[in-house]
């Protein structure tokens, strides 16, 4: 932890951030649903997705592109395994909240389901969904398309999502779920935005992202204007503004093309099976995100208690993996994340001068600004 950095109790980043939610026009009910996802993606370390977005989801009120009085999701088709639900651009966490709920409901009842959902808007990290799920017991699946800012291989054109892909596995006995959350680029858009490390170096790692004409930008200033450039509410992004770099890199020597493919894969489950629209046509405000969830009951594969023990069987042979530093084991994913949990709820949340400035902005606008000062304070 820098020595610049705040701390705040899980509970009190809780309370601040669902007051400040409610002052901005939210529902006690949407407050609850959207805090609670963004205060875990901040206990796990996870801050492109923390209380840092809350001056973004405000700039997005503004805009107009997301309404808090839209009406609870709609089913547009329906059978007992699957489900399409439209959000009509309502809060992201709210109608994923619903849509995964429905999920479990479902595939309690016939084994599997899956659902996909159009017309939402941004639902913070994917990995809270799949544990969702899992935490039910069931495997959990959970994807989205995203706003533009990755370009495909080949391409300097921004028109592809990060398209994260989340996978959770329940397990049995004291072995923690398998929580694989991954983005199909090098690096999360949100990652990038918000880096303190970039932000005070100037730099970013190369094979991140290019520019127009392709070339590799390591300069972190330049880096945000090429992801902001062209972006607004406009049909089709700007051509060859350039963006993120699928996973894998620039070229297919270190297989971008399965990272695109990736991303690609995403889009066809989200947008494709809702009938919704693709990231291409998302700009910076996020209207139009889609939504795709998978729900399966280990009991569709046999006595759902032994599958669980031989999916902890497997992953605690791989546990015993050697490595190659004894300072840093083998780990599964999902690991760092609980782990970084753990110490938040001990200790606190760790926050940089600048997420706390962002909240202090929002704190201004809510008139709660003493309420915050009051609990963000140094180690």
């Amino acid at each position: 932890m820098s020595k610049r950095d705040y701390v705040v109790k899980y509970d009190d980043l809780y309370k601040i951030a669902k007051e400040m939610f409610m002052g901005l026009g939210y529902s006690d009910e949407q407050a609850s649903t959207v805090t609670e996802c963004l205060v875990e993606a901040d206990a796990r370390h996870k801050h492109s997705h923390g209380v840092a977005a809350m001056m973004t989801y405000v700039s997005h009120l503004r805009a107009g592109n997301l309404h808090l009085d839209a009406p609870a999701p709609t089913t547009v088709f329906e059978t007992p395994l699957s489900l399409v639900l439209d959000g009509h651009s309502g809060v992201g966490y709210c109608i994923a909240d619903y849509a995964v709920k429905k999920t479990i409901e479902k595939a309690k009842k016939t084994g599997v389901c899956i659902t996909t959902v159009r017309q939402a808007n941004h639902y913070g990290f994917a990995a809270h969904w799949s544990e969702m799920m899992a935490k039910e017991g069931l495997i959990g699946i959970s994807m989205t398309n995203t706003v533009r800012c990755v370009c495909p291989t080949r391409s300097a054109e921004r028109n592809l999502g990060t398209n994260p892909i989340t996978v959770a596995f329940p397990t049995a006995g004291d072995e923690p779920m398998f929580n694989l959350d991954m983005a199909t680029c090098v690096m999360a858009h949100g990652k990038l935005v918000r880096s303190q490390v970039f932000a005070e170096s100037g730099v970013i790692p190369r094979e991140v992202i290019i520019d127009g004409n392709g070339n590799v930008v390591t300069d972190f200033k330049e880096a945000l204007e090429i992801l902001h450039h062209g972006d607004d509410r406009s049909e089709c992004p700007d051509p060859h503004t350039g963006g993120l770099v699928p996973l894998g890199g620039t070229t297919e020597i270190l297989s971008g093309h399965k990272g695109y493919g990736l991303a690609m894969l995403v889009e066809l489950l989200t947008g494709g099976l809702a009938g919704g629209t693709p990231s291409k046509f998302i700009p910076l405000a996020h209207e139009g995100i889609c939504f795709f969830f998978m729900a399966i009951d280990p009991a569709m594969f046999g006595d759902a208690q032994h599958v669980k023990e031989h999916i902890k069987y497997i992953i605690n042979e791989y546990r015993k993996t050697a490595a190659l530093d004894p300072e840093l084991p083998v780990i599964m994913p999902g690991d760092k994340s609980r782990a970084a949990r753990a110490k938040a709820l001990k200790d606190g949340i760790e926050l940089s001068p600048e997420i706390v400035d962002i909240l202090r902005e929002v704190a201004k606008l809510t008139n709660k600004e003493k309420e915050l000062e009051a609990v963000v304070h140094h180690e």
